[in-house]
């Protein structure tokens, strides 16, 4: 017979464990949408430090605003592919914070939670900066277009700043933890 302490464990366990496994498809996905530039490690950091020049076939070192540019589409194409990956970045984004306020509610926060939370929302902060380079390098008049682009950057970054809200109590409440931990050492 099971005890109804080790099955509210096994349950919080499966939160946390959707907390990492959601953020870090968060941050797959926008690597692979190509939103972000995907890390290059120390080499990376090398050619970005010392001006190593980047292959023009080199796709995936271009970023997203000089894809888009590249892809010498219309200025009303160009908006509707930015509306749409600002909105799935905005819905995918949400989806984890709703999942991070359910086990900030549980009470249970765990320390690779909190970094895997913080590290999605860092993705979604240079998304919506490379969305809004993006719009930056339209050139050509699609007011429409340009409007729900806008309306589609200013969902996501108010969904950015309720997941920041969110990183805050979960530090705040895993700081709590900590602290109450030691203190009854």
């Amino acid at each position: 017979m099971v005890s109804k302490q080790a099955i509210v464990e096994t349950e919080l366990t499966d939160q946390q464990s959707e907390v990492r496994e959601r953020a870090q498809a968060f941050e797959a996905m926008a690597a692979d949408e190509g939103w972000v530039r995907q890390a290059g490690g120390l080499s990376g950091l090398a050619d970005m430090l010392f001006g190593a020049e980047q292959s023009a076939s080199d796709a995936s070192s271009l970023s997203y605003a000089q894809t888009i540019a590249a892809s010498a589409e219309e200025p009303a194409a160009i908006y509707a592919t930015v509306e749409a990956d600002a909105s799935a970045a905005a819905r995918s984004l949400q989806e984890l914070d709703l999942i991070a306020t359910a086990l900030l509610q549980s009470g249970d926060v765990q320390r690779a939670d909190l970094i895997s939370f913080e590290s999605a929302l860092v993705t979604a902060q240079k998304c919506y900066r490379s969305f809004a380079e993006a719009t930056g390098v339209v050139e050509g008049a699609a007011s429409r277009e340009r409007r729900e682009t806008e309306a589609a950057l200013r969902l996501l970054a108010g969904v950015i700043d309720g997941a920041r809200l969110s990183a805050d109590q979960m530090a705040a409440a895993y700081a709590d933890a900590e602290t109450a931990g030691e203190t009854l050492s």
